[in-house]
């Protein structure tokens, strides 16, 4: 879909213009006047003939120029009629503000299918319907009923949120140097979404940076392949609201209740580039410092400070976030050494503490003397007021020295009446600041985690592409389900079966239902050996006591067999050999926006303990693969643990996407359950399965 015709018009035509200043087509019409709007403006209303001095027309019809885009202030019986006038003028692109469509309830869903309809055959695109409209900058349009005039700016910003939209515009009205270069508000997405906003954003000359806060996405695999597009020649910051509810089968399995809808679109974004900010604050800072382009060139990070416990707290949050502290030189003690000789000792390690008396000649001395470090990424001048704390000339001393240097600068002014004309002075220079040191980590981590991604992604690419010539063995696998057309639940040992079939080793199971079967079985089974009940209606084995281990010989074998067999839901029991390893969950489930999503967690009787596991949306690299693991709690075990050999990670990249093919070819699987997985080096083998059909 190219947009380009909708958002850069030459020429608009707004239908259902008022002379009402209440009226959305009152405040559509001003907005255009007061954003400077370069191209033609037609106003249509058959009961006025002018309107701010404006000559109105009776009809569209009556209009003798090429319209490229119809703003559409009109209820929303109106709209579907007013679409055959659009398209008998040629007319290809329509803004369409009214509620009352699918988010009313039936009748307003059924308009708006007959919208989508009727869209779709005139060849029309349209925002919304239920929306704010665009504003676009450069081209001076602001097609939309908020207050006043957006400043221009290098960031998009895409919504589908109304209110937040009005919130962002009427914050960046209040911000010198910020703004936006497009803002979109989606509305209901009849036909527009947020997939083709973000691909237009990602060609557009005037935007630097995209903001997007997102409820759901319509259209999943279209979505991740624009956004990872996007990701690797601009940055996205995402905010996602809505957390998951489990839904009334999450209990058939362990993945089912540890996979969010909030988990799947995590990981959606992490793997496509993309950065989730958790709160608006967050969303606000990250935008900022892409859209001044203050970003750190590595994780290594000075403070500067005159409050030593502030420095010590700051340098906390700063390793808790993956970022390290610079270590300072030699040659640069002497320095610092000499520049404050005459004047006071000061801690020369990382964070430097400059002592509460701090000077802005002090600051200056300082910066100059420790910046010819190569390995510093990124400096945080930290202030607080003191009695001789000089505020605002320390302020001008950190726009000095950002104007000689490429690193960037983060001045922490804590304080608030203090501080008011120095936080402007920044603003004005285009230099973000912070009114206090937490929220500066967390950004300076997620800007390198975005950063460390562009740089690996052509890599990421390559790794994938090797790894995707792993197929299912469909037919056998197909075989063995349709056996399980009546039901949902697919037994242990046929489970087991079909991921041996998709490349993933079992462990050897036999199955018994009587003394004679189980003794039959031991012919295949070494000791020490492990019992569990066969029951398709028990998810969790271990609480009904359906799991013996480390049997060692056939008396305590026929012994746990009977006990076992008290259960009146056991149809028998699987015996095996016992597996060695760590013991983790891997699972898939089938989202029905995203596709297969791969779980991989702690296993046994932790899995739902802990709730300690990760999510890879199907397919993925090898590297968001390692990556994701060494910042887990999964770090431990890539090292080796208590005397354990270290986990092999790329074997285990292996059946992780063995299980993400097999639900991509074997569409009737809605979930899988390996639980354990027991990994021992480079050996891989799945002690127990579930699969659930769709």
């Amino acid at each position: 879909m190219d947009l380009n015709s909708f958002f850069y018009p030459k020429s608009v035509v707004i239908v259902g213009v008022s002379a009402n200043p209440q009226k959305i087509g009152y405040l559509v019409l001003k907005n255009m006047f007061d954003q400077g709007y370069k191209g033609k403006i037609y106003l249509v209303n058959p009961k006025h003939s002018a309107i701010l001095e404006q000559k109105v027309y009776p009809s569209i019809k009556d209009i003798n120029d090429k319209i490229d885009l119809a703003i559409v202030a009109l209820p929303a019986k109106m709209i579907i009629p007013y679409l055959d006038e659009i398209k008998s003028v040629g007319c290809q692109n329509a803004i369409v503000y009214a509620a009352g469509f699918k988010e009313s309830g039936k009748e307003g869903k059924k308009l708006e299918e007959e919208l989508i309809e009727k869209a779709e055959k005139f060849g029309i695109t349209v925002l919304g319907p239920n929306c704010l409209g665009f504003i676009n900058t450069s081209l001076g349009i602001n097609a939309t009923f908020l207050k006043g005039s957006s400043p221009a700016g290098n960031i998009g910003f895409i919504s589908q949120s109304g209110a937040l939209g009005s919130v962002m515009v009427d914050y960046y009205a209040g911000h010198q140097n910020l703004g936006f270069s497009h803002f979109v508000s989606l509305g209901n997405k009849a036909v527009i979404d947020e997939t083709e906003v973000l691909d237009f954003l990602k060609n557009d000359k005037q935007t630097e940076v995209i903001g997007m806060y997102l409820e759901d996405v319509r259209i999943g695999q279209k979505f991740r392949k624009i956004l990872t597009a996007t990701c690797k020649v601009k940055p996205v910051v995402i905010l996602k609201s809505g957390s998951t509810e489990e839904g009334s089968q999450a209990a058939l399995s362990h993945t089912g209740g540890l996979v969010g809808d909030d988990d799947i679109y995590s990981a959606v974004f992490g793997q496509s580039g993309a950065i989730r900010a958790n709160g608006f604050s967050e969303f606000l800072n990250l935008l900022r410092l892409f859209s001044f382009k203050r970003v750190p060139s590595s994780r290594s990070t000075l403070v500067l400070s005159n409050a030593g416990g502030l420095g010590v707290l700051l340098a906390d949050d700063l390793i808790k976030n993956q970022l390290s502290l610079v270590t300072i030189s030699e040659d640069t003690k002497e320095d610092l050494y000499r520049a404050f000789e005459e004047a006071k000792k000061i801690t020369v390690h990382n964070p430097i503490d400059l002592l509460g008396d701090a000077s802005a000649f002090d600051y200056e001395r300082a910066i100059f003397s420790t910046l010819k470090e190569k390995n510093i990424g990124s400096v945080v001048v930290l202030l607080t007021p003191q009695a001789n704390t000089e505020i605002l000339k320390t302020a001008k001393v950190v726009a000095k020295a950002q104007r000689k240097i490429d690193k960037p600068i983060y001045p922490v002014f804590m304080g608030k009446k203090s501080m008011a004309k120095t936080l402007h002075f920044f603003e004005d220079n285009h230099i973000p600041y912070f009114k206090t040191y937490d929220g500066l980590p967390v950004a300076l981590d997620k800007i390198n985690t975005f950063l460390e991604w562009q740089k690996q992604a052509s890599r990421r690419d390559s790794n994938l592409i090797q790894t995707l010539s792993v197929v299912a063995n469909r037919p056998e696998i197909e075989k063995i389900l349709i056996t399980y057309q009546d039901q949902k639940i697919v037994n242990m040992q046929d489970s087991l079966d079909v991921i041996s079939l998709s490349g993933i080793e079992g462990v050897n199971t036999s199955f018994a239902s009587s003394i004679s079967d189980l003794s039959h079985a031991m012919t295949q089974v070494s000791f020490p050996a492990v019992l569990k009940i066969a029951s398709e209606t028990i998810t969790h084995k271990t609480e009904v006591r359906g799991v013996f281990s480390n049997i060692k010989s056939l008396d305590e074998l026929y012994f746990s067999f009977r006990k076992i067999m008290q259960n009146q839901e056991a149809r028998g029991c699987y015996v095996q050999p016992m597996a060695l390893g760590y013991e983790l969950l891997l699972g898939a489930k089938r989202d029905p926006v995203f596709g297969p999503v791969i779980l991989l967690g702690m296993g046994g009787i932790f899995a739902e303990l802990l709730k300690e596991a990760v999510y890879f949306v199907y397919p993925f690299s090898f590297d968001c693969f390692q990556k994701t693991l060494i910042k887990s709690k999964f770090a431990k075990l890539i090292s080796g643990f208590r005397g354990k050999p270290p986990l092999a990670v790329q074997p285990l990249y292996e059946v992780a996407m063995k299980l993400g093919v097999l639900l991509e070819k074997v569409t009737e699987i809605k979930e899988i359950d390996i639980n354990p997985l027991f990994v021992q080096g480079s050996t891989i083998k799945a002690a127990d399965s579930r699969i659930i059909l769709q």
